[in-house]
């Protein structure tokens, strides 16, 4: 089968449309991934993310005796974790039990892969956990975010 000249550029005319199409569907960056819209928040027991960086944190989970377990993804779980907690929003940072205000998660727990962290519980009203130097969760008390 003979393809003509006129056929033949218009074919590689959609390919390269088509494919410029995908590249900038796939780097588009999608706020949800790390930082909640406020049209979009995820509630976890009292509290919600008020950003999260779902490359790292897969699932967040309270118990009702209010201890709050991460469930990291495998690639990052032997990487320190530092927590903060405070009374108000990235202010008014409170110390934890050991005395500091920066509650630091060893890394390599032993976990397996897909296991919740060590558990952490406190009366803040928000919590930031960092990895690497980067916020990868912020908590806030849905009462207190809410208001």
């Amino acid at each position: 089968m003979k393809k003509s000249k006129h056929t033949s550029s218009a074919l590689k005319a959609l390919l390269i449309a088509s494919a410029l199409c995908l590249t900038s569907i796939s780097t588009a960056a999608d706020p949800s991934d790390t930082q909640l819209t406020r049209n979009k928040t995820v509630a976890f027991g009292p509290y919600v993310a008020l950003s999260i960086d779902s490359d790292i944190v897969k699932d967040v989970k309270v118990t009702d005796e209010g201890r709050i377990y991460l469930l990291l993804n495998p690639v990052h779980k032997e990487k320190e974790i530092v927590l903060k907690n405070s009374s108000t929003l990235k202010s008014g940072y409170r110390k934890w039990f050991n005395g500091e205000y920066e509650l630091v998660s060893p890394a390599s727990q032993g976990k397996a892969p897909n296991e919740y962290t060590d558990w952490v519980e406190t009366t803040g009203n928000y919590i930031e956990y960092y990895m690497d130097g980067k916020l990868i969760l912020h908590l806030g008390k849905a009462s207190v975010v809410n208001q």
